[in-house]
């Protein structure tokens, strides 16, 4: 199973390219769909695998009470920290370094695990030709790091990107600043920055646009597999795009 990551600032729309590519796609999956089908196909928790044969959807409330509290959860997560032993190393060296200029690491944390145990997972499950996943570990690197970047970060940048496991295909969204701040402030904020005053929430968003560019260098250097798509144009146009080299 070939991985698709999506990379872009918040409000750049990635979110929504991720979910319509992988409706028209065939052979692709989203990687909440991914952990549903591998927890029911062969889960080690006989409740989750109930949970994840009576749910319809990855939105089910059943299924998500039942996979928090899963055994297949952790060890999952055991099993992506033994086949990637730095990549949480680096995500807490990063964390402490930059404390003082941090928000949110708790949360940050939270998340970075949760993509750890449900990629491990969807990826030893592997019965689609795609994964697409509009939060991967690429755009996790701008949670990581948008808070008071600065460029003493780069190494820590640098070091995280290649602990982490490399996509086969990035699709990296851009969008003017202004267009991803008037959706963010008509579809709301991420928790992480919600109660900021709008100068900071507008800081952190200029630092956001500031480490996607970054990542995209880094991977770019790295002769990861990039495409760039505009998220001011219409939705199928993008799609078009994307789609034309996901068929070469």
């Amino acid at each position: 199973m070939r991985v698709v990551e999506f990379l872009g600032p918040p409000g750049s729309g990635k979110t929504s390219l991720a979910r319509e590519l992988t409706r028209s796609l065939p052979g692709a999956i989203d990687l909440e769909e991914a952990v549903r089908a591998a927890v029911k196909a062969r889960g080690e928790d006989g409740m989750a695998r109930t949970a994840a044969g009576l749910s319809r959807s990855s939105s089910s409330r059943l299924w998500r009470a039942v996979y928090a509290r899963s055994t297949d959860r952790f060890s999952g997560l055991a099993r992506f920290l033994e086949a990637n032993p730095r990549a949480l190393e680096t995500v807490l060296a990063s964390q402490r370094t930059r404390a003082e200029r941090d928000r949110g690491q708790d949360l940050v944390l939270g998340w970075m695990l949760n993509l750890m145990a449900r990629y491990q997972l969807a990826v030893e499950w592997g019965q689609r030709d795609w994964l697409v996943l509009d939060e991967g570990f690429c755009q996790r690197g701008v949670a990581l790091f948008a808070h008071g970047f600065a460029p003493e970060d780069l190494p820590l940048l640098t070091a995280y990107l290649t602990s982490i496991p490399q996509p086969d295909l990035v699709v990296t969204v851009n969008a003017p600043f202004e267009i991803c701040e008037d959706r963010l402030n008509q579809r709301g904020w991420s928790e992480r920055v919600l109660a900021l005053p709008a100068a900071e929430r507008n800081a952190f968003l200029a630092d956001a646009v500031t480490v996607n560019e970054a990542i995209s260098n880094h991977l770019q250097a790295a002769a990861l597999r990039l495409i760039p798509v505009d998220g001011s144009a219409p939705i199928p146009d993008s799609l078009l795009t994307v789609a034309a080299t996901l068929r070469d």
